[in-house]
């Protein structure tokens, strides 16, 4: 946690989302499963690719078919944040195959695992930064420049020390 996998990829969602004709960015599906299960997450897809402000489902299935009915055929997007568990994306219910072709699918997990049981096809790691963007980044919010101050020069080495490239830790 904290290397910034949510900030980079609600950063490509957002850089790539004009190139298809529907979009979903769903920010913690954990949280929203834990909280209200599959429904509330299906219902969030639908409600932002196709806009159906009467979503009056009430069971998984009948979401899922409707799911399937309205994005068939369709070049989207859906970046699912948080998953913590394979289940909640089976219960998702989107599967790629219902999704037209160039269609993508972008989940954000800590665990690789999860995203290798699901069958993703690429896994993206998401590198610490080096210490000259470590250096650049507590700059940037310590002091709200992009150098340090040099009195601070030893206590900035201590700091990025400690942080090892984690850029929330920063």
């Amino acid at each position: 946690g904290g290397v910034g996998k949510t900030t980079l990829a609600t950063a490509l969602h957002n850089k790539i989302s004009h190139q298809f004709h529907m979009c979903c960015l769903i920010d913690d599906l954990s949280k929203s499963y834990r909280r209200d299960g599959s429904i509330s997450a299906q219902k969030q897809i639908l409600l932002q690719m196709v806009g159906d402000q009467q979503l009056q489902t009430c069971s998984s299935y009948n979401t899922s078919n409707l799911m399937r009915s309205r994005l068939h055929r369709v070049k989207a997007l859906i970046t699912i944040d948080n998953v913590d568990q394979v289940e909640q994306l089976e219960k998702l219910g989107v599967n790629r195959e219902w999704l037209g072709a160039g269609s993508r699918i972008i989940i954000i997990s800590r665990d690789e695992h999860i995203l290798k049981e699901y069958g993703v096809d690429v896994v993206y790691k998401v590198p610490l930064l080096n210490e000259k963007y470590s250096l650049q980044l507590l700059s940037q919010k310590a002091f709200k420049l992009d150098h340090i101050v040099s009195s601070y020069d030893k206590l900035a080495i201590d700091i990025l020390d400690y942080a090892k490239g984690f850029p929330l830790a920063l």
